[in-house]
C-alpha cells in the first residue's frame, strides 16, 4: 500500500512551461470576472451606506427613488466615498 507514491526517477524540468493561449484567455476572463464582481460588491455596500446616511439613520425621511438612483449613480465611485464614509465624524 502506498508504494506507487514513491518516484524513482526525479522531476522533469518544467521552467519552460507556459499556459496554452485559450488557457490564458480563460485567465484573463475570470479574473475580469472577479474584479467586476468585487466592484459592483462595493458599489451595492456603498449605496446602502449613503441610503442609511441620507435618511439619519432614524428613518426620519423615507427613501423614495430619485435617492435610491442617485445613491447608485454616486456609488459606482466607491472608493471615494468609502474614503468620505471614513473621515466624517458619523
Amino acid at each position: 500500500m502506498g508504494a506507487n507514491l514513491s518516484l524513482s526517477e526525479p522531476f522533469a524540468d518544467t521552467s519552460g512551461a507556459v499556459l496554452a493561449p485559450w488557457d490564458a484567455h480563460g485567465d484573463l476572463i475570470v479574473g475580469i470576472a472577479w474584479g467586476c464582481s468585487l466592484y459592483a460588491i462595493g458599489m451595492i455596500w456603498c449605496a446602502v451606506g449613503l441610503l442609511s446616511r441620507w435618511s439619519r439613520g432614524d428613518s426620519e425621511r423615507d427613501v423614495n427613488l430619485i435617492s435610491l438612483l442617485a445613491a447608485f449613480l454616486l456609488s459606482t465611485g466607491w472608493p471615494v466615498i468609502l474614503l468620505y464614509f471614513a473621515m466624517s465624524s458619523r
